[in-house]
């Protein structure tokens, strides 16, 4: 038995895990001892200035030392952290990442948008084995997991002889950047949906056809969440429940009603201002491709280094 931390870097939060690693005689088991997350927004200015600002640095910063602390990370541990898209894009992602390292003690690898998606599927993969026990419904050969976050988005059918891959580059951060307001991310849509479209078809086409939609970003927990009337986030109440495009809306109307201040307060300052983007980004891809509903899990990228380190995917 040994204990793991995983830590995803991603384009708009910081997550961290702590996992325990069970070895039965026949496989393994993962289980979360402690988990954290926080809003850091590592691609704010990106799409403009092809860097990552000093302010967002110090997000970072601040959050890991906090996550450290949360998660009681000490220098024996073994750690797992991995950081995506914001990181691939920006030319001084080299300098970021030492000083990040020299003031955290946390060092990053930064993964390819395959290798992201393949990783982030790992979790909801194992989690979606225990759920079609409890519903059958879920027990199909194929599925389509969608990852958003804040800079790309991952798009993974899983089938049982196959998974298919691909990252776009479009999130929730950088459809504000880009599209500056809803309405007009609504009625550009098809500069980014055409191509997620395409590669769904090639799969298709290759016998990989997907029965259901996974979600797994914070945009659907978010929803989810709010669905459920819960004062505080909870992943283990939001693992296994279904949206619907209904919801999305219902939760966009909820928001809007709110003044800029209220917004703040309930969402935070760093995220308040990309949720109605993240609802309608993903109301986009659901309606794209054809899904009425979405099935919402927790686990994502920073399960996923964890799992991929044990299973030896990954070398740290």
């Amino acid at each position: 038995m040994m204990e793991i931390i995983g830590i995803d870097l991603g384009s708009n939060s910081l997550r961290g895990v702590r996992m325990k690693v069970i070895e039965n005689s026949n496989d393994r088991e993962f289980v979360v001892l402690k988990e954290w997350d926080c809003t850091v927004r590592t691609a704010e200015g990106l799409e403009t200035s092809g860097e990552i600002c000093k302010a967002a640095v110090c997000r970072i910063v601040d959050g890991l030392l906090q996550m450290c602390q949360s998660l009681e990370i000490a220098s024996a541990d073994k750690v797992v952290a991995l950081t995506t898209q914001a990181m691939r894009k920006a030319r001084n992602k080299e300098a970021v990442l030492q000083e990040i390292f020299e003031k955290s003690g946390i060092r990053f690898r930064v993964v390819n948008g395959e290798m992201e998606a393949k990783i982030t599927t790992l979790a909801p993969k194992i989690a979606l084995e225990k759920l079609k026990v409890q519903n059958p419904k879920y027990d199909k050969d194929c599925f389509l997991l969608i990852d958003m976050g804040g800079a790309s988005s991952e798009f993974v059918v899983c089938g049982v002889e196959m998974e298919l891959a691909k990252s776009f580059e479009i999130g929730i951060v950088s459809a504000k950047d880009r599209f500056k307001s809803v309405e007009n991310l609504k009625a550009r849509k098809d500069e980014f949906l055409r191509e997620i479209v395409e590669f769904v078809e090639s799969c298709k086409k290759k016998g990989a056809i997907p029965k259901f939609l996974v979600a797994n970003s914070g945009t659907p927990t978010l929803v989810c969440a709010f669905k459920l009337g819960l004062d505080q986030y909870d992943s283990k109440a939001v693992f296994g429940k279904t949206l619907v495009r209904d919801d999305f809306e219902a939760m966009l109307q909820e928001f809007l009603r709110l003044d800029k201040e209220s917004q703040i307060a309930r969402f935070g300052e760093f995220k308040a201002d990309v949720v109605p983007f993240g609802i309608a980004l993903f109301t986009c891809f659901m309606e794209a491709l054809g899904f009425k509903e979405c099935l919402v899990v927790d686990e994502g990228l920073r399960e996923g280094a964890v799992i991929a380190f044990v299973l030896g995917f990954l070398k740290f």
